[in-house]
């Protein structure tokens, strides 16, 4: 089973049952994890992910999953966590996954499932590395983490709101790890969490083709903090207007509306002077 597409339901059940202090995103998956134990599901896929490339980390809510969905569900409820860790290597990470498979099936079973897994996970990335840039529209970079970016409930419907002020969006999901990795060398220091470096990578991708660039982070998120001043640093030295969105549960998308509007208005202005 596959809880639904975020919506005001599932969101609220997180809010109710989650403390405060939790970033959005923790709030939305609790309430996931809520609309499936409310469905009748007593098993729940809760992977502790630690690092998913060398020498990175994931958000620190993702190292410690498991351990902070326990406090919401009820104690009937099991959870699957394997812990999936990059940090030395690749084939370190394959065998994590390879010897999750082998709790239900047998070796030959798992590696044929983890074959085609590889596979539809790898035509999925290559499908999204495909993008023709249309010159007549505003070119205008998201950033963020992909639970809010790939989320348009969470984050307003933002890339829908952009298309019909006249962008073309893209995101750092379109750019290849190992060439953002490569792209992300120019800084100073190698930076520690994997989505900080997806997105510096991105932006030193499409750089010399944007008109602006917009930040979206949860609100009270350290990580995406300071990625945003490192983003807007970047941009400002190409003269690359910036906007930064900060997204909680209390964020109106009127109010998101008005500020795009605005943002694409100077964009638009600044294009055709």
């Amino acid at each position: 089973m596959v809880s639904p597409p975020t919506n005001k339901q599932i969101l609220e059940w997180g809010l109710t049952t989650c403390v405060d202090g939790a970033c959005l995103a923790i709030k939305s998956y609790v309430g996931h994890a809520q609309a499936l134990v409310r469905q009748g599901t007593r098993l729940l896929f809760v992977p502790q992910i630690i690092s998913v490339s060398k020498k990175e980390y994931t958000c620190p809510n993702f190292l410690g999953l498991p351990d902070l969905l326990k406090q919401y569900v009820p104690r009937s409820v099991e959870l699957l966590s394997p812990t999936l860790d990059a940090r030395k290597s690749k084939v370190a990470l394959n065998c994590s996954y390879l010897g999750f498979g082998l709790q239900f099936a047998s070796i030959n079973t798992v590696r044929r499932a983890w074959k085609m897994a590889v596979e539809a996970q790898h035509a999925w990335e290559q499908s999204l590395h495909k993008h023709l840039p249309a010159e007549d529209l505003l070119q205008i970079l998201v950033l963020g983490p992909r639970y809010l970016t790939d989320d348009p409930f969470l984050n307003g419907n933002l890339r829908g709101h952009l298309a019909n002020l006249g962008a073309q969006v893209y995101s750092a999901s379109q750019v290849p790890d190992d060439l953002s990795l490569e792209l992300s060398k120019s800084m100073d220091k190698r930076l520690f969490w994997s989505g900080t470096r997806q997105s510096m990578g991105a932006l030193e991708h499409f750089i010399h083709q944007l008109d602006g660039v917009i930040n979206v982070a949860p609100f009270g998120c350290g990580a995406e903090s300071l990625v945003g001043v490192l983003i807007s640093r970047r941009a400002r030295e190409h003269q690359i207007a910036m906007l930064d969105l900060t997204i909680d549960e209390h964020t109106s998308e009127v109010g998101m509306v008005t500020r795009l509007e605005a943002f694409c208005d100077l964009l638009e202005r600044k294009k055709s002077g």
